[in-house]
């Protein structure tokens, strides 16, 4: 009897653990914790707190299985920690508090994360079989706002790409691309090459050229490790090739697209994008320009102080003020890392993204090889790598994948 109740105990945990799982990918994998705020609902800070006092129960689960917890995160987390708070005492003027407490923020998500996808695999396959509705769901949503621009519109929205509930069009397609690098052993081999095509489709939606560059180089390292057959590949780049030629000539259209207001949808920056399509070599654009002045004021402070770094805050430009009303970044996590912390700072994302995937093996380690050299790459057109809710997720799923993975092969 008492094995009974233990049992069932037991088993409501594990269910449990897996409807909070799949809860956990419907808000953050999905941004629409900030989608909502745009919409004056809510605050991402409460969903956070929210899903930590849901998790009270699996932290005291957690505790009496700390074998489960991938440990090389966890080792991240306190160094990248540690040389944040190490920043500040060489630095002559403190930063602004919001600051730190940003990337301890970051941190105690990516904890909160590890808990909720650790030791059992019901939560992990549930929380994967949501991310791949989730990717599918984007896409149609990204397809559907090509075609209805307002659909999802929020005041600072990128007019004329598509983003969904992301805000962000770059996020947004880099996103479709990392629920498919971790849905696709859930698709049939016959079915991948179309699935990639799919994800193409709603990648080209947002018109982000860094997404794009993406998801050719991620597909095309999927065929290479046959997780995509290789006689697929004609067909996946033939499909791909008529949807630009289609863009390609209806772009001039895209001129005379305008809102109810009679505003044009497309500023001079999406048409830029959308001429990067099939003339990615002749083109330039104020955003290009933008992110190139950017780079060359971070690497000017990197210079001045290569060693130990300017401190924590000063990756910012607060000369050059965003949409968003916040300072400008150089749009590039390694070289932003490289300005606050030095020559260590280089490190601090690489070791993330490799402490997500540490020692996986068998099938998941093609994956696992996939989603490393699209993270690096990433990094190099994103500051924001290592505070997105969506991609903090990301990490620790992959790497409860990866404990999983080292523990059933013991």
């Amino acid at each position: 009897m008492i094995d009974t109740i233990q049992r069932d105990k037991n088993n409501l945990i594990v269910y449990y653990q897996g409807f909070i799982a799949v809860a956990a990918v419907l808000v953050f994998f999905t941004k629409i914790d900030q989608y909502l705020q745009g919409r004056g609902i809510g605050m991402p800070l409460l969903w956070m707190i929210a899903f930590t006092l849901a998790s009270i129960p699996l932290f005291v689960n957690a505790i009496n299985n700390l074998q489960w917890i991938p440990k090389p995160v966890l080792v991240w987390s306190a160094l990248y920690l540690a040389i944040s708070l190490a920043s500040i005492v060489f630095l002559t003027q403190l930063p602004e508090l919001q600051l730190l407490e940003d990337i301890v923020r970051s941190i105690m998500f990516l904890l909160l994360m590890l808990v909720i996808f650790s030791q059992h695999p019901l939560a992990l396959k549930w929380a994967k079989l949501t991310i791949l509705l989730v990717t599918i769901a984007n896409i149609l949503m990204y397809v559907y706002e090509f075609f209805n621009p307002l659909a999802f519109y929020i005041e600072q929205h990128a007019a004329g790409r598509a983003s969904g509930f992301y805000h962000n069009s770059n996020m947004a397609g880099n996103t479709v691309i990392l629920g498919m690098i971790l849905s696709i052993d859930l698709v049939k081999p016959k079915y991948r090459s179309f699935y990639a095509l799919f994800s193409f489709l709603g990648v080209v939606a947002t018109f982000s050229r860094s997404a794009i560059i993406g998801c050719f180089i991620v597909t095309l390292l999927f065929m290479v490790i046959k997780v995509i057959p290789r006689y697929q590949v004609p067909l996946f780049f033939l499909s791909g090739f008529m949807i630009i030629s289609i863009l390609a000539t209806q772009s001039n259209s895209f001129l005379y697209l305008k809102n109810d207001d009679g505003v044009n949808l497309f500023t001079e920056d999406s048409l830029a994008r959308v001429e990067f399509l099939y003339d990615p070599l002749s083109q330039a654009d104020s955003s290009k320009d933008s992110r190139l002045k950017h780079a060359d004021k971070a690497w000017e402070k990197f210079a001045r102080h290569p060693f130990l770094g300017n401190g924590l805050g000063s990756g910012q430009n607060s000369r050059m003020i965003g949409s968003l009303g916040t300072a400008q970044r150089s749009h590039n996590i390694y070289l932003d890392l490289m300005v606050e912390y030095g020559f260590l700072g280089a490190l601090l994302y690489p070791g993330l993204v490799f402490a997500s995937v540490w020692k996986v093996q068998g099938e998941l380690k093609k994956q696992a090889i996939v989603l490393v050299v699209f993270f690096l790459i990433w990094g190099f057109f994103s500051h924001t790598v290592l505070s997105a809710t969506n991609v903090l997720l990301s990490y620790a799923f992959m790497a409860n994948l990866a404990q999983q993975n080292r523990s059933s092969s013991l």
